[in-house]
């Protein structure tokens, strides 16, 4: 087989499907060792935070797979929609599958970095919606109220208001109308947990500070912080070297690639500052690498760059089977 023809293979979606069942097999050998991620604690002002939603580590790891499943899903329909890389890939996804199976133990837990992924995802196919369009403010208000809502569960979701108040921005629909509906996104999830009695002053507290590193051991620290420096370093790499391509869009493919831009440096920053709390940002983290090591690959696909790729997908497999072995 010729190289070109390799290159196009790992963008297609047979290599995805491929993707697919190979985390799906290394997820049963995973699971079958019994050794799973424990979250203590309640990281919420007011409702119990996603890790306590759902006890048994089977149906907790169904969960978990299920919403993987609809972040593949919405990632392979926002390149549907609104051919963010230009060209139809499913590189993306087959990124992502290698980077969240890179941690088997945190890609098998439902947790709060599970549900903030799907939120994110669904919250900016709203805001794509909305480029060039200021009169959809019952978007711009649906993406504040599930923001705020999701709040209340845990306080990591609170970073990612003011990054879609930026992308209403990069979406050309930052006015006062966009300002008023934002605003009351906000205040009306809590209005209505109160007027109905679902919670009271009393229920409000502060979430429980609790640092993962307390509650792991050394051996899965280090893979952890390792996967992480990797994921990072690949994620800011791939972005610079896009940068001088990217400027050469139209406008409206610029938004979405801004916003792409927006979303990662603020993920990466407040894993930096709420570093107790990181793993609530390591799926969504995987997701804005996934796709910026993505756009790389597609923006600069050379004949051979199939080999850089696999490379990429081999180093995380290692570091899967790294933890699989520790576990052992």
């Amino acid at each position: 087989m010729r190289a070109i023809h390799l290159t196009y293979f790992v963008h297609s979606r047979g290599f995805a499907l491929i993707m697919g069942l190979l985390v799906l097999a290394l997820s049963y050998v995973f699971f079958s060792q019994g050794d799973f991620a424990a979250i203590a604690g309640d990281h919420g002002f007011a409702l119990p935070s996603a890790n306590e939603w759902i006890t048994g580590p089977g149906a907790n790891a169904l969960a978990s797979l299920a919403a993987n499943a609809l972040v593949v899903a919405g990632m392979a329909l926002c390149g549907k929609l609104y051919n963010v890389l230009r060209t139809m890939t499913m590189l993306p996804v087959s990124l992502f599958l290698a980077l969240q199976i890179a941690t088997p133990d945190l890609f098998l837990l439902f947790y709060t970095g599970t549900a903030l992924c799907v939120l994110v995802l669904a919250c900016q196919l709203l805001l794509y919606s909305c480029y060039r369009a200021p009169d959809r403010t019952r978007r711009v208000f649906l993406i504040f109220t599930l923001l705020s809502l999701a709040s209340a569960t845990q306080y990591c979701y609170l970073v990612y208001i003011p990054v879609f108040l930026l992308g209403c921005a990069q979406m050309r629909i930052f006015n006062g109308r966009t300002l008023v509906a934002a605003l009351l996104g906000i205040i009306t999830p809590w209005w209505m947990l109160f007027g109905f009695g679902i919670i009271s002053p009393d229920d409000l507290h502060m979430p429980d500070f609790v640092s993962i590193f307390s509650e792991i051991d050394f051996n899965d620290t280090l893979l952890l912080l390792v996967t992480l420096g990797l994921t990072v370093l690949l994620a800011v790499a791939s972005f610079v070297l896009n940068v001088l391509k990217t400027i050469a869009y139209n406008a409206r493919i610029r938004a979405y690639n801004g916003f792409f831009a927006i979303l990662t440096l603020a993920t990466v920053i407040a894993m930096c500052a709420d570093y107790r709390n990181i793993i609530s940002y390591v799926p969504l983290l995987n997701y804005c690498a996934a796709y910026q090591i993505a756009h790389y690959f597609t923006a600069h696909r050379a004949d051979r760059s199939y080999v850089a790729v696999l490379s990429v997908v081999g180093v995380y497999l290692v570091l899967c089977l790294c933890q699989t072995v520790i576990s052992i």
